[in-house]
């Protein structure tokens, strides 16, 4: 079976339930696809520790609004997060964050700086990011959050 990351959970035709984790710096959204087991939770784990805020683990609504894209957590899982290997710890979280970038753990690049791809979702456009076949330093995509991509000259 192939792995798709975009696959909807829901039969809501204005929103997507995707199975993915997402973490929020100051409103900007990170949105981590891949499968089962892929590192998505650790991620936010490690980031959460640097200061992002969790968002939602597991399963994330991704709904469109007037100013973009929004992340939300369902009922079910806000507030929780899995940490392999120990169990579901409650955690602080956002009820929602603005999307600003995805990273899909699926998607492999041997580029040294890989090339960022450009989906449409629910009529906007998302960024999203290679993520193996390592996960980027929770601490590196803490500063993507906070300060964008520096431009190339």
């Amino acid at each position: 079976m192939n792995y798709d990351a975009w696959r909807n959970y829901s039969d809501d035709d204005e929103a997507l339930l995707l199975h993915g984790t997402a973490v929020s710096v100051d409103g900007c959204g990170l949105l981590v696809l891949g499968p089962s087991g892929a590192g998505k939770s650790l991620l936010a784990i490690e980031m959460l520790a640097l200061g992002a805020q969790l968002v939602s683990d597991d399963r994330v609504w991704l709904r469109a609004s007037q100013k973009g894209l929004l992340l939300q957590a369902p009922d079910a899982v806000a507030g929780r997060i899995e940490a392999r290997g120990i169990g579901l710890l409650s955690c602080a979280h956002t009820p929602e964050a603005s999307l600003k970038f995805c990273i899909d753990l699926s998607q492999n690049s041997d580029r040294r700086l890989p090339f960022v791809a450009e989906v449409t979702k629910l009529r906007n456009i998302v960024s999203v990011i290679p993520g193996g076949p390592e996960v980027p330093r929770a601490a590196a995509l803490l500063l993507l959050l906070q300060n964008g991509f520096a431009a190339y000259d």
